[in-house]
């Protein structure tokens, strides 16, 4: 995992605190956010993963105001207002339709007469970094390069908060490392505390500090990226009972007519020692699992609970 280099004892004064309390939100008979709770410090980098339709949109949606919560509260730290929590949160969707009748430049201008923060020089350092012709009109722009426009759209404030919605889905290699060097900067300079939701796990990797797991509209589990990357072994037994089960918690368990094979947090060499020396017949092979592979398995594991 990236060092981000923040001081937490430097963090900037910008930087907030959120607190979602039971946040719920129904479409029909379908409960989107279904009584989500969930809480980041200042300066905090929190990742967010779950299948399509785990509610990851319609919680951002809730924070920027775009969707009204049935129940349940969103409040930050220091304690604001809606107007000023906003002009202190940076958006970033995964599209950009409602600029497309617009030159990149007006779109930027747009955004700066809006935004009670907006920040002219930290927006031209971002417009330079990100190679964003102004000239250029949105509707023209590649998925890379409207990816790069959202950045600064979004960013241009300096805020405290950053929300990130699949924003990289779809770019070009270039883009990806520009951004994610960006945001990583943003981080070591400001502290800002951000949450991003993305399926592109190597992103979660270099960009948080733990990683959450939601579905069907709630947070079950949240856990160290560190652990994410290179702490997540599966282990193939065999040679057991039948009715054998692991001698230390486990991430998931399935069991099959070869081997029963076990996910775990941790040292997977030391629980196979474990194993052999409790069934001396028992033959264990360990597998250090990717973070796309350590993410897989908790999300099954949610399924089948």
């Amino acid at each position: 995992m990236m060092n981000h280099g923040i001081d937490n004892d430097r963090l900037a004064p910008s930087a907030l605190a959120l607190r979602c309390r039971g946040l719920r939100v129904r479409f029909g008979r379908t409960d989107a956010l279904d009584g989500l709770d969930l809480d980041l410090a200042p300066g905090d980098a929190l990742g967010i993963v779950g299948r399509n339709g785990a509610g990851k949109t319609t919680l951002f949606r809730c924070l920027i105001g775009a969707e009204r919560a049935d129940a349940g509260s969103v409040s930050s730290s220091p304690p604001m207002d809606r107007e000023s929590f906003l002009a202190n949160t940076g958006f970033v969707p995964d599209q950009l339709g409602a600029y497309d009748w617009m030159t990149c430049g007006s779109a930027i201008e747009f955004v700066a007469r809006l935004q009670p923060n907006f920040d002219r020089s930290w927006s031209d350092r971002l417009v330079r970094a990100l190679a964003v012709d102004r000239a250029a009109r949105v509707t023209d722009l590649s998925r890379g390069m409207q990816a790069r426009l959202a950045f600064v759209l979004g960013l241009s404030h300096r805020p405290g908060l950053v929300l990130l919605d699949e924003p990289l889905l779809g770019v070009d290699v270039v883009t990806h490392d520009v951004v994610l060097e960006l945001l990583a900067s943003l981080r070591a300079e400001t502290g800002c505390t951000l949450l991003v939701a993305s399926h592109q796990l190597g992103d979660l990797a270099r960009l948080t500090d733990r990683v959450a797991f939601m579905d069907r509209g709630r947070i079950h589990s949240i856990v160290d990226t560190e652990s994410l990357t290179g702490g997540t072994c599966r282990l193939a037994v065999r040679g057991v009972p039948a009715d054998w089960a692991p001698p230390v918690p486990s991430i998931l368990v399935r069991r099959g007519d070869e081997a029963v094979v076990v996910t775990v947090d941790g040292d997977g060499h030391a629980v196979a020692a474990e194993i052999r020396g409790a069934h001396a017949e028992a033959r264990v092979d360990v597998t250090v699992l990717s973070i796309n592979e350590a993410c897989a398995d908790r999300m099954r594991a949610l399924e089948e609970a």
